[in-house]
């Protein structure tokens, strides 16, 4: 049940997506949640973790969609109010962390790109624990089963993909998106050993666009799907989903 890429819509829908087959399936709109989605990220058990629009985060199993609210929720012009997020694997087996990287609008500073704290959420205290500050502009997240946590991240006009160290938060490696255009929302994963982008079509607001990356080869992104039924604000995937394509 968790071998997949998780969707979560500006419009509070829940999807699944089978990249083998490229199939997208809708599980169903989301019970509860008070506003407009920000960002998922999946654990091993089949609950994915959402971030909203106005600082509160909400549980959905994704198996029986049964949803409830958390009791973390911070305030306007906070830190950590929006985040992207993702999982990626501890060094104990079947262990995992839930990593968030600050994300800042409207910033009461003349830089730019001010510098993103890479945080830890604690599952248990609804707290979030800072790590590190590392350069560079929004990101959403994905973790690995090997212990690699990446951001695809947007940044005057270009796209990156970027690993973060998890102790600190500085970026280790960054890699331009050639012919990727970040539109209002995007989201990834990884699955099958390459990484999957969703981007927002602003053409057509209720459709992405997906791409696909060899982190491999030096080829650009692979334009697979030119209108994904869906717009994309958030994706997860477990951290035991496989690291090849199935056969």
């Amino acid at each position: 049940m968790t071998h997949h890429i998780y969707l979560v819509s500006p419009y509070q829908e829940l999807f699944s997506f089978h990249p083998a087959n490229l199939e997208l399936h809708r599980i169903g709109r989301l019970p509860c949640g008070e506003g407009r989605p920000f960002s998922m990220a999946v654990d091993r058990d089949g609950v994915a973790w959402i971030v909203d629009w106005n600082g509160s985060v909400i549980r959905v199993d994704i198996a029986t969609g049964r949803c409830e609210a958390t009791p973390y929720k911070v305030e306007e012009g906070t830190p950590f109010r929006r985040f992207g997020m993702a999982f990626a694997a501890d060094d104990g087996p079947d262990q995992e962390t839930l990593y968030v990287r600050d994300a800042v609008y409207f910033p009461d500073t003349e830089e730019v790109d001010p510098a993103r704290t890479l945080g830890a959420f604690d599952r248990r205290s609804y707290a979030v624990h800072p790590l590190g500050q590392g350069a560079g502009a929004n990101a959403d997240l994905t973790g690995t089963g090997d212990g690699r946590l990446f951001g695809f991240v947007k940044q005057s006009g270009a796209s990156f993909v970027s690993e973060f160290d998890k102790r600190t938060g500085a970026t280790l490696s960054e890699r331009a998106l050639t012919g990727v255009t970040i539109g209002s929302s995007w989201a990834f994963a990884t699955w099958g050993g390459a990484f999957w982008f969703f981007v927002t079509n602003d053409e057509d607001p209720l459709s992405s666009m997906v791409y696909r990356l060899d982190p491999d080869a030096q080829a650009p992104p692979e334009l697979v799907m030119p209108a994904l039924l869906t717009a994309v604000i958030g994706a997860g995937v477990s951290t035991c989903a496989p690291t090849e394509v199935p056969h």
